[in-house]
């Protein structure tokens, strides 16, 4: 039979099934119409007792001699598990060498059952190759310790790595669980699923990507000592490769031919969206590894914010994340935003570590554009202002050159998005590293070092249009200063460098408020600041 009527019996036999399962998922969704299930994939191995590549890619296999199979989704799945009489990893062969980074993306799902009583880290999936001269280059898929997964990529020089919680994201508990990712590489930007859900986002910092060409290694790493030690203890069904991203509601189409989803998108628009940026130092690691991140989603979560820009999240972004059930998206290691709804589009703003922008899907297909921000750090100019001996220009010439240029940069860059729907607001969070000029005002001066200082990053931004939602709340910085740094240091000069800023007709702020205490220690250097919007009709 043609490789072609495999895959029509397939997807004609999958639709009616989808259509089933998708319909209580559909009737929630506000009568938007059922995803139909993608196409024409490149991989498709349902290990029903062979395995013979479904897709169009002509493939070659090896160790697919001698194979173990039991109970899967639907007839037989690949057997690894420790009842399994043979157990090594299977390699996918590309045979006609056909580039995967000639295509615009890809996309690699696959569905796994791990072994619930086995709390080793085990390689699912990857691509790797060592280097003599650079770190591993390649990713993988495992299975952590903690019982939840993992996903890594290094192109020999930089590293990412999204680790989940097996609170959220289990994978020990005995049950059968889709996991992979898409890879867009125009964008660079890698989008993360577990169980038909987008769980994170993230912007890549790899340039090299070639190793998308090498050979697929499932149930154990290309680069194991021994691949039966260390092989995979469990099952892997339904692996699929698509030569494009595919988007997140194909996605969860996919997986509703299996299981029925888990979540949905809430029946109507909130009447307000709390926004919050916070600045963690460090990850919020400093008051203990998981009780800092465990008192910021305390905290976050008593703030009852649906948007968070975080600076200096590191490594406790995705914890945090899946600490308080929200959305993860990474534009760098030190910047992200946690949402309590889905992530749409991204946007390549300026420079990865500076600045980001991502639509938020709300309820009733209204959407938000986020923009998480954090400007350079450098030059430290407080101490020259504490001096008492600054002069007003020197600071203002040095602002100009820094975080002024790059929040004109910024603002330019955000400007496509300004122009493109007023019905859409973009709201902007995060640490400037610098003053207001609503703040350092003449009648002020008495209590800002004799200084009056129209800070640039703060000017720029409302001359674009935007509109410092603190300061319309609160107009008098002699009444409220709303100081952010620094809650844990007072010998430093005190001042308002944590902003949420705003633009569009249809949102207006109604409170505002700075977090800067806890009764056990306030984890960070830096306050946090809050934002209420409600709707405009």
């Amino acid at each position: 039979m043609s490789i072609s009527v495999l895959l029509g019996n397939r997807v004609l036999g999958v639709l009616g099934l989808a259509a089933v399962m998708l319909g209580a998922f559909v009737a929630c969704d506000f009568g938007k119409k059922a995803t139909p299930l993608p196409a024409m994939p490149l991989v498709a191995l349902d290990f029903n007792g062979e395995v013979v590549n479904k897709g169009i890619l002509p493939l070659g296999f090896r160790g697919d001699g001698n194979i173990s199979y039991g109970q899967g989704l639907e007839g037989e799945a690949l057997d690894l598990s420790d009842s399994a009489v043979f157990r090594k990893p299977l390699v996918l062969t590309n045979s006609h060498r056909t580039s995967l980074i000639d295509y615009p993306g890809l996309t690699f799902l696959l569905w796994v059952k791990k072994s619930p009583n086995d709390y080793n880290s085990y390689t699912v999936a990857a691509q790797m190759q060592d280097s003599e001269d650079f770190d591993v280059k390649g990713w993988a898929i495992r299975t952590e310790e903690c019982g939840s997964w993992s996903w890594w990529i290094s192109d020999g020089m930089e590293q990412t790595r999204y680790k989940a919680s097996p609170e959220r994201q289990p994978l020990n508990d005995g049950a059968w669980h889709q996991i992979g990712f898409s890879m867009d590489f125009n964008t660079r930007e890698v989008r993360l699923y577990y169980d038909g859900v987008n769980r994170a986002v993230y912007t890549l910092p790899q340039e090299d990507l070639e190793v998308f060409n090498r050979e697929v290694f499932l149930g154990a790493s290309p680069l194991a000592l021994d691949p039966v030690m260390e092989a995979f203890n469990g099952m892997i069904d339904e692996l699929s490769l698509w030569s494009r991203v595919l988007s997140p509601d194909q996605v969860a189409a996919l997986f509703a031919q299996y299981r029925k989803p888990v979540k949905t998108m809430p029946r109507r628009l909130p009447d307000s969206l709390t926004v919050m940026t916070w600045n963690l130092w460090g990850g919020g690691m400093r008051e203990g590894r998981f009780v800092g991140p465990r008192r910021i989603a305390d905290m976050i979560a008593e703030s009852g914010a649906d948007l968070v820009a975080i600076q200096e999240g590191f490594a406790s972004g995705p914890l945090i994340a899946d600490m308080l059930d929200f959305y993860y998206y990474q534009r760098s290691e030190g910047l992200a935003v946690l949402s309590r709804y889905p992530l749409g589009q991204t946007y390549d703003v300026y420079r990865p570590r500076h600045a980001g922008a991502v639509t938020i899907e709300l309820p009733r297909q209204q959407q938000v554009v986020f923009c998480p921000l954090y400007l350079s750090y450098l030059p430290n100019l407080a101490p020259y202002i504490m001096s008492g001996n600054a002069s007003a220009d020197s600071v203002l010439l040095r602002e100009q050159e820094t975080r002024g240029a790059e929040m004109r940069y910024i603002s330019w860059e955000l400007q496509a998005l300004l122009d493109r729907n007023d019905r859409v607001p973009v709201i902007l969070a995060g640490d400037f590293n610098s003053g207001s000029h609503l703040d350092w005002t003449a009648a002020n001066r008495s209590k800002r070092y004799d200084l009056v200082l129209p800070y640039p990053a703060t000017q720029t931004l409302e001359r674009a249009g935007f509109s410092d939602a603190y300061r319309e709340v609160f107009p008098d910085p002699l009444k409220a200063p709303g100081f952010t740094w620094s809650p844990r240091f007072k010998e430093v000069l005190h001042d308002r460098v944590n902003f949420i800023f705003y633009h569009g007709n249809t949102v207006s702020p109604t409170s505002a408020r700075v977090v800067d205490q806890h009764p056990l220690g306030f984890p960070s250097d830096h306050a946090a600041v809050v934002v209420v919007f409600d709707w405009k009709e």
